[in-house]
């Protein structure tokens, strides 16, 4: 193949499900599959080059290094609990460093969370944990969580850091420098992955979620590890297929030197030690505020719909992601504009990648139940599962953290909008109805959403499909009327102006009993 500075790994097979208590403990078990042989573009097929792999200074319990360990019973407090799942979890816990212990426990807590709600008939998750680097006031772990539900058993990582410069515990893209370094690496690491055979296109984003476990090897260079799936192409109707196993990318340390941080080069640094060393100073600055870290993104352009003078439209689209949604993106893109999707469960187990690439191109993402149901229908007790699902899934997907929810055909009730406001979120429906849903043409939808925009009171959140074609080829022609109609477009959260956490949106559709109409939103 020749000379590379960025090396693919093949996959490998999962490892089975880690136990506590009397037998072998999963932490061994997760160190010993990561030295299973993988091959390399610059060593011959089937060979193992340790070299490439993530330095592990330590794996079990020892010295100033003890050990959380928590089951089931510990994590009851999220909003979907499901019955009968087995939950074995832990992290480890550094003299000094209370404040990693506590950054791991909130991960720790996120990713229970995610699988509860974010996964179909959950039977068992286990954490488990290694350190990778302990040296010069930094600290690395990397955690391994492996899954087991209908859909089968996968493994995914993610790696935290500690800088005790800040007492702040860090993501793996913080060892990367800015935004525009992690752009960097991206095009890297899709450069190694070109030929892949179980990469699909499409599936790379810079993102928090997908740079989500970086770190070193003893040669200096940067190791990036994707979870079991998580660059697998679409399969219909399923997500995407986990049986390749985890694929890594090794980066030359020289090539990628210039992107790192300078938590980065001191992780390097701390990674490389012949001895590790667990001693952490008292913080420099322990009350730091937290810098704005590579992979987080903001949804919208900066724009005050609230500004005297400012008229704001939000293009929503419910029941996605589908098949044409990648070309919405692309007609958005071309436009520069940004819109809020509103995701039901089933497409976004099915095409997570749309949703990182929605996120990554600035788009708000929002939940609309998992099963696309009539919410008034259901009993108060299925109520959570159905508000909760999306929200996992994003949160897996993209690390970020969705705020708006819009009940299916716009029906809602008390006990719905209680739900959504225990959930953490607003809930949105629409003053600007397409009526694309009863399968009228591109023109008569450009017709109807201007129509209405006018008569809006103020900022119009207009309600779209992007799984319809109709809808996709009116996009252009609509988006050209409204700009020359002076609209600015904004997400639905910046049209609102900051919803409140359990209210209702927009003004004068906020009765949760009743919607007007029955569209199929």
């Amino acid at each position: 193949m020749g000379q590379t500075t960025a090396r693919a790994h093949e996959p490998r097979e999962p490892a089975p499900p880690g136990r506590r208590g009397p037998g072998p403990r999963w932490a061994g078990a997760a160190a010993a599959a990561l030295l299973l042989p993988m091959a390399s573009c610059a060593a011959d097929p089937g060979t193992a080059d340790t070299a490439d792999l993530m330095s592990v200074v330590a794996d079990a319990p020892e010295g100033p290094v003890s050990e959380w360990t928590g089951t089931a019973a510990d994590f009851d407090g999220h909003p979907y609990v499901p019955d009968g799942v087995t939950v074995t979890a832990a992290y480890p816990e550094f003299e000094g460093a209370e404040g990693f212990s506590q950054g791991l426990s909130g991960h720790v807590d996120r990713r229970v969370g995610d699988f509860y709600g974010g996964s179909r008939e959950p039977v068992s998750l286990d954490i488990d944990w290694e350190v990778t680097a302990a040296g010069d006031g930094v600290l690395g772990v990397r955690l391994v969580h492996t899954v087991e539900d209908l859909h089968g058993l996968r493994q995914g990582y993610a790696t935290y850091w500690y800088d005790a410069e800040t007492g702040l515990t860090r993501y793996s893209s913080e060892l990367i420098a800015g935004r525009e370094g992690l752009e960097q690496l991206n095009g890297i690491v899709a450069d190694a992955l070109a030929d892949h055979p179980h990469a699909g296109a499409d599936t790379l984003w810079p993102i928090l979620s997908t740079y989500d476990s970086m770190g070193f090897n003893a040669d200096g260079d940067l190791v990036v590890e994707f979870d079991d799936g998580h660059l697998s192409p679409v399969r219909e109707g399923h997500p995407p297929d986990a049986s390749p196993g985890r694929i890594g990318v090794v980066v030359d340390a020289d090539e990628a030197a210039p992107l790192l941080s300078d938590l980065g080069e001191r992780a390097r640094a701390a990674s490389a030690l012949e001895e590790p060393d667990f001693a952490v100073p008292v913080p420099d600055a322990p009350n730091a505020d937290r810098p704005a870290v590579p992979g987080e993104i903001t949804a919208g352009e900066d724009v005050d719909c609230a500004a005297e003078g400012v008229r704001c439209v939000a293009l929503t689209f419910d029941d996605g992601p589908a098949e044409t949604t990648p070309h919405l993106l692309d007609l958005l893109a071309e436009e520069g504009v940004v819109a809020t999707f509103f995701l039901n469960g089933d497409p976004a187990l099915t095409r997570p990648a749309v949703i990182r690439r929605a996120y990554a191109e600035g788009h708000e993402i929002a939940n609309h139940n998992d099963q696309h149901e009539h919410m008034r229908d259901l009993p108060v007790s299925a109520l959570p599962r159905q508000v909760a699902t999306v929200n996992a899934i994003v949160s897996r997907e993209t690390g970020y953290r969705v705020t708006l929810f819009r009940p299916p055909f716009g029906q809602s009730s008390p006990e719905v909008l209680a739900e959504v406001g225990a959930q953490e979120m607003a809930q949105v429906v629409w003053n600007v109805d397409s009526e694309d849903w009863t399968e009228i043409g591109p023109n008569e939808i450009v017709e109807r959403v201007t129509e209405q925009t006018a008569r809006a009171d103020r900022d119009a959140i207009v309600l779209l499909h992007d799984p319809l074609p109709a809808t996709l080829a009116a996009v252009p022609e609509l988006i050209g009327l409204l700009r020359e109609d002076g609209y600015t477009f904004a997400t639905t959260t910046q049209a609102i102006g900051d919803p409140v956490t359990g209210a209702a949106y927009p003004e004068g559709r906020n009765v949760p009993e009743a919607a007007s109409g029955e569209p199929k939103a």
